[in-house]
């Protein structure tokens, strides 16, 4: 367990990254300015990502904190620079979802952390993936990067989705004595200081800042990272099935907002209002409620997965899909609500 001095370097690090990335995106014009679907006031700096990856570097380099692998270190690291040209220049949907894909295929190959075993799922037994474990770590990397990207939709979302699955296997890693919990708290921590900078007053002090592309893609990166590392081989942590539960949110929240958009006849990758976040604002909710909201719903779920562990995986799985059926139900029902309430209009 890391000493209290080494948590309280790391967040007077991740402050000072925040602020001085943020000070940074406005001189370089790495900025959010509102248009079409973004109602927040001002030029906002995307250099949240970058304030976060420094403290990484800080943590594991300056503090000797061992990462997961030094490769997954790595790789984050070049999804960061990927993910700052995309802020800047706005990458095809396709390049994208390529380049999550083929980042995820590095974790597995080279950087041995991958989707082997996804557990008694069938009743029949562990199901090894054998030859598929390497496209569906893939897969799980690519599916996870995007779904944090489009739920980065309302001040402190993603990072809060983020935190919850960190914090979660932190204390269990913890509390079984794994070697990756240090690891797991560094990444914790300053997506924690990030939620102040991001929900906070927005002054000299705190101001605000929003993760990017380069912090929402990257962090859904390191959260299937650890959702995997934690859920394989004899020292797990969480059952593969669980780690569906600690991403249940932004996960099905991807999914059925795509369902929507094909429902409808409009392209997968077409940036709308049609996620749950933004059809609770647009029917008059605060921000910071609907913030709460989707929060506690995500934290609930966590709390239904982790309760689910004594029972058998099949019985945890039918439960997930039942409540995505729910999920989907409920949001097709707010969007047709969609239509005739007028939406109020939000600072981000």
């Amino acid at each position: 367990m890391l000493l209290v001095e080494t948590l309280a370097l790391i967040s007077l690090f991740a402050a000072i990254a925040l602020w001085s990335t943020a000070w940074l995106g406005r001189r370089v014009d790495l900025v959010d300015r509102p248009s079409g679907r973004k109602n927040h006031t001002g030029d906002i700096p995307l250099t949240g990502g970058l304030a976060i990856y420094a403290t990484l570097l800080f943590g594991t380099m300056a503090l000797s904190i061992p990462p997961y692998t030094t490769i997954c270190l790595a790789l984050a690291g070049g999804l960061v620079m990927v993910s700052v040209s995309d802020d800047y220049h706005h990458l095809n949907a396709i390049v994208r979802l390529v380049l999550h894909f083929g980042f995820g295929v590095l974790l597995a190959v080279i950087g041995g952390i991958s989707i082997s075993n996804v557990g008694d799922l069938l009743a029949t037994g562990d199901i090894p993936l054998l030859l598929l474990s390497v496209p569906l770590t893939g897969l799980a990397v690519a599916g996870l990067c995007n779904a944090y990207n489009m739920i980065d939709g309302i001040n402190g979302l993603s990072a809060g989705l983020v935190a919850l699955p960190l914090a979660v296997l932190f204390l269990l890693a913890r509390s079984a004595g794994h070697d990756g919990a240090d690891f797991a708290l560094l990444l914790l921590i300053p997506c924690l200081i990030f939620l102040v900078f991001n929900v906070g007053p927005d002054n000299t002090v705190l101001p605000r800042i929003f993760l990017g592309d380069a912090g929402s893609v990257t962090l859904g990166f390191l959260v299937t990272a650890s959702l995997v590392y934690f859920s394989q081989g004899d020292n797990a942590v969480i059952r593969p099935v669980t780690a569906l539960w600690l991403v249940t949110l932004p996960l099905m929240d991807m999914i059925a907002t795509m369902l929507g958009r094909w429902r409808s006849g409009a392209r997968l990758t077409k940036a709308d209002r049609s996620h749950l976040h933004h059809l609770l604002v647009d029917q008059g909710m605060d921000g910071r409620h609907a913030l709460a909201i989707l929060v506690l719903y995500a934290g609930v779920c966590a709390g239904v997965g982790l309760t689910l562990e004594r029972a058998p995986e099949s019985l945890s799985l039918l439960a997930f899909f039942i409540l995505f059926i729910i999920h989907c139900g409920v949001v097709r029902s707010f969007r047709r609500r969609q239509t005739t309430v007028q939406p109020l209009p939000v600072v981000n």
